[in-house]
């Protein structure tokens, strides 16, 4: 799939821009505070219907305006669509060829990025919460059904809470919570797994591609409980959990266990990535992660999506930006931002190259 048009109205520092892009490569030069970050996440966000940078869609908007709109042509394989996402301060509006999107599981999925960008480098160094949204984010873009569960398994999270936190607790109808909330986390417990299986075998291949070695990239997946192909076997070890853990939940009001404690450690050779890998092998194996994501999108939905690189490109050397560029078929629409022009020239590519200046929220063709 390609972005054809975009058309920006209040998001971030554009107040209105309206721009169209061929395939290829795409360059956005400026200096900084300029609004290339910007532009990059309204790409984003079309895809994933959140920001990368906060989890309040009002800090989006611009300063003294009250809502802002994205609107976008994408190119298919077999068609042409256009999607739009309205935010104002009533909430967030999608759609689809102008036709209202009522579940967001229904509209991620219509149009596909993925992005690299400096934040990513704190990915194995962070909490678990940051690795989560990370297989959260990723995984929603191939699973409408993953999106769906992920949802319902958020609500009965916070009603589980909320119900905690009454002065009585009726312990049977917390049963029937704690049975509902169950049955979403084996579903998410099983994709969140066989997902992370598929999306490390790809990096591991790009890693040696990008890097030149054969180090093992690996996932230790740590659960609530140990993982089972068998979904019965998966619930029971899930009750008994919660169970185990009632007591507790009630003291604290909380819930103290389950797929919203879980974390995903990132391996090499056998020895935890963040204190064992130095920081050229790290930014490999994020790089690597991202083109296993592409190829993974694409053997799903038969549509390569969008690739955008954040102030990155500048950190590869020489042959890491040819193998990069190597890896990703020309089908592949990229856009890359940098402060300065320079640092591109070391990339020979027989892909159209277009440069954009970005300044103070306005975009023009160089």
């Amino acid at each position: 799939m390609r972005l054809e048009s975009l058309r920006l109205h209040n998001f971030r520092n554009y107040a209105d821009v309206n721009v169209s892009f061929t395939d290829g490569i795409h360059i956005l030069t400026g200096k900084n505070a300029q609004g290339k970050t910007n532009l990059l996440e309204s790409i984003l966000y079309l895809s994933t219907t959140r920001s990368h940078r906060t989890s309040e869609d009002k800090d989006l908007i611009k300063e003294g305006e009250q809502a802002f709109f994205i609107k976008a042509l994408i190119a298919k394989e077999q068609k042409t669509e256009e999607i739009r996402v309205t935010v104002n301060e009533k909430g967030k509006n999608l759609f689809i060829y102008q036709n209202p999107v009522n579940r967001v599981s229904d509209f991620i999925g219509e149009f596909n990025s993925v992005m690299f960008c400096p934040d990513d480098m704190n990915l194995f160094q962070a909490s678990p919460r940051v690795r989560r949204r990370f297989v959260d984010m990723e995984l929603s873009k191939i699973s409408k059904k993953y999106v769906s569960t992920l949802y319902v398994a958020t609500r009965l999270l916070k009603e589980r809470n909320a119900y905690l936190k009454q002065e009585r607790v009726d312990r049977s109808y917390l049963e029937v919570l704690t049975s509902q909330l169950v049955d979403a986390s084996v579903v998410i417990m099983k994709q969140r797994h066989f997902f992370l299986e598929e999306l490390l075998d790809k990096c591991r291949t790009f890693y040696r591609q990008l890097s030149n070695d054969d180090t093992d990239i690996t996932v230790r997946y740590l659960s609530c409980v140990p993982f089972s192909d068998s979904e019965e076997a998966l619930k029971e070890a899930l009750l008994k959990k919660y169970q185990k853990h009632q007591d507790r939940d009630l003291l604290l009001k909380q819930t103290t266990a389950g797929i919203h404690k879980e974390d995903f450690i990132f391996e090499m050779n056998g020895h935890e990535l963040v204190s064992f890998a130095s920081q050229g092998q790290k930014r490999s194996v994020l790089l690597a992660l991202k083109i296993g994501m592409i190829h993974m999108i694409h053997e799903i939905i038969q549509e390569y999506p969008v690739l955008l690189l954040d102030d990155v490109f500048s950190e590869l050397d020489s042959y890491r930006k040819q193998e990069l560029l190597k890896s990703l078929p020309k089908e592949v629409q990229i856009f890359i931002s940098t402060t300065d022009f320079v640092e591109m020239d070391d990339m020979k590519s027989d892909r159209r190259v277009t440069l954009w200046n970005v300044s103070n929220g306005t975009i023009e063709r160089c």
